[in-house]
Parts: structure tokens; sequence; C-alpha cells
């Protein structure tokens, strides 16, 4: 995970922007449904990598509406880490093990194991909702 550092090039200060994060949610909400339909002892790995997607998708939503943009993932993560006090380092942790796990899937062609998701999916959730509830309050 990169630390979050507003010199670095890869992050723009951009107008706030609640529209987008409102746009973000419904894509999360998606990214839900489609989760839930899934068999999580066949499709684990789609799974893992919807879960980091939505994460993601969170994480973009909040920036937005705090007026930055980022294209680096890594960044995203050191983004939450620095500002949001409220995510411990094992969540922070937890985060960046589902980038570096949806990297090694979507480069790698790398299956994620059953016994991860069953190990992480609570803390996962977890760290969904928080986000979600961050989302919320802020687009108010």
């Amino acid at each position: 995970m990169k630390e979050w550092d507003e010199n670095l090039n890869e992050i723009s200060k951009v107008v706030k922007d609640k529209e987008k994060a409102k746009s973000l949610l419904k894509l999360v909400e998606l990214r839900e449904k489609n989760v839930k339909s899934l068999d999580k002892n066949e499709f684990i790995t789609l799974i893992i990598e919807d879960y980091y997607e939505i994460i993601k998708e969170l994480i973009t939503a909040v920036m937005s509406v705090d007026g930055y943009k980022s294209l680096s993932h890594e960044l995203l993560v050191g983004y939450l880490a620095k500002f949001y006090k409220e995510f411990s380092m094992f969540e922070i942790n937890i985060i960046d093990q589902l980038r570096r796990a949806r990297n090694d899937i979507a480069y790698r062609g790398v299956m994620i194991r059953l016994e991860y998701l069953e190990r992480n999916e609570k803390s996962i959730l977890k760290i969904i909702q928080k986000l979600k509830n961050i989302v919320n309050i802020k687009i108010k």
C-alpha cells in the first residue's frame, strides 16, 4: 500500500461530487446482489473479486465526496488509512490483501481458496458496511 501524499502525480483534486458517489452506491448494490447469487463453494474467486470491487467503489465514492480522485488502487487504500481512523490497521490490511488478491486473479489467473473467504468474509462485510455508512452520511 502506498502512503497518501497529496503531492503525488497519481492524485487529483476535483470538485466534490455527491452524484458520482450516489451512482457508485447503486453499482455497489448490483455487485452485492451478484455476490449473494453466487455459490460460495464454486465461485470463491469471483466473490473475492467482487468484494474488492465493492470496497474500491465505496472508497472512490468517499474520495469523490471529499474532492479527490486517484487511479491508483494502492492510493485508495492509503487515503482510507490516513483520513479515516475508524478503520483499524487490521481492516486496512484486509483491504490491501483483497487488492493484491484481485491483482493476482486479474493478471495471473490465481484461484482463491474457500478457506480465505471463510476466514475473512465477516471482516470484509464489516468493512463494506462501515464504508456504506460513511458514504451515506456524506451524501446527505
